[in-house]
């Protein structure tokens, strides 16, 4: 069996599958890795793409076409036919850290926990920073049960996300997850179910993730996120639902909560702050504050304050730009304690 499956969905992605591709082929571990990129239903030459690598590299490189199903059905069939130990997604328009592949196999080939967690890095294509997203554990490479987690979730957080777990296989098919098909930001159910349900989850000092930013067409925009706003509810209802679904174990339900919360945040300041029309904006947030306040309180509750500092200032027209270059700001970053001014 391998040990690690990477699994690539794309969709009219031909011009980056000649990068992410080639940064996971280290020779010197070919035989345990398997890579599986699934072509949802492209009209370009991904297919092309792809394929030159399988016939390069059969025993490595799988391709899976298929009709198109959005993101979240690209994962449901790649992690369907992942044959790997451990399984990790990986975007078209992303990449891995080369080097530090042969280290996390040899991790993974020793580990038995149902979550993995690496660190990883944010490129922004268009101004070139990097910007490294850690972990920060007592120790590396001991296991953890989530209640561990969550008495120190501000040094994990940072990577409790898609691209910083990797998933044991049959952990995660034991739930029978399936992924919400054709819509945007899947990506936090597939980092909160079954992430919530992990009786060990291992960090380890390692990068192994690079993620693309700076591409104002990509669905983490101000723009995308407004066009793609019923997406959002979409998902924050999912998770609603699927909270239901089972006990959880010590820190699960925390941790559904903390993720839940951070969804619905973000949909509070894009309807607050990116719509024109604010009085259209508070009307979706209070709707949807008020499904949360039946359906799952604690999150209500949780951002009760926050919601209300943003609807302030929507009444203001203060924009989400004129926000985040406050929250920049070194007058914030001082009252917060956060600035050396020495």
């Amino acid at each position: 069996m391998k040990v690690l499956s990477f699994v690539i969905p794309a969709y009219n992605s031909e011009k980056f599958l000649d990068k992410a591709i080639p940064s996971m082929l280290v020779p010197e571990i070919l035989d345990k890795l398997e890579i599986i990129v699934v072509n949802d239903g492209s009209t370009d030459g991904t297919a092309a793409a792809a394929e030159k690598y399988c016939a390069e590299y059969p025993e490595t490189v799988r391709l899976i076409s298929q009709e198109n199903k959005g993101h979240g059905g690209a994962l449901n069939t790649g992690i369907a036919a992942a044959s790997g130990k451990y399984v990790k997604v990986i975007d078209a328009d992303d990449w891995v850290e080369s080097g530090n592949l042969p280290k996390f196999i040899s991790c993974l080939e020793g580990c038995e926990s149902d979550v993995v967690l690496t660190h990883f890095n944010t490129v922004d294509i268009t101004s070139g920073e990097v910007r490294k997203w850690k972990s920060f554990p007592e120790v590396f490479c001991k296991p953890l049960t989530f209640g561990e987690i969550m008495q120190s979730e501000r040094d994990f957080f940072r990577v409790l996300c898609f691209h910083g777990i990797t998933y044991k296989t049959d952990f995660y098919r034991q739930f029978g997850i399936r992924l919400s098909e054709h819509v945007f930001y899947e990506d936090f159910e597939f980092a909160t179910f079954p992430c919530c349900f992990a009786n060990s989850v291992t960090p380890l000092d390692l990068f192994v993730y690079d993620y693309r930013v700076g591409d104002v067409t990509q669905s983490v925009s101000d723009a995308a996120k407004l066009k793609r706003i019923t997406h959002l509810e979409t998902v924050l209802r999912r998770l609603i639902a699927e909270k239901k679904r089972a006990a959880l174990p010590d820190g699960g339900k925390a941790y559904v909560r903390m993720k839940t919360s951070e969804l619905l945040m973000s949909y509070f300041t894009t309807v607050l702050l990116s719509e024109p029309d604010k009085k259209k904006g508070r009307k979706a947030a209070d709707g949807m504050l008020a499904v949360f306040r039946i359906e799952y309180p604690e999150v209500a509750a949780a951002v009760e304050k926050k919601y209300k500092v943003f609807r302030l200032l929507n009444r203001l027209h203060i924009s989400k730009g004129t926000w985040e270059a406050l929250m920049r700001s070194r007058l914030y970053r001082k009252l917060r304690g956060e600035a050396d001014f020495s």
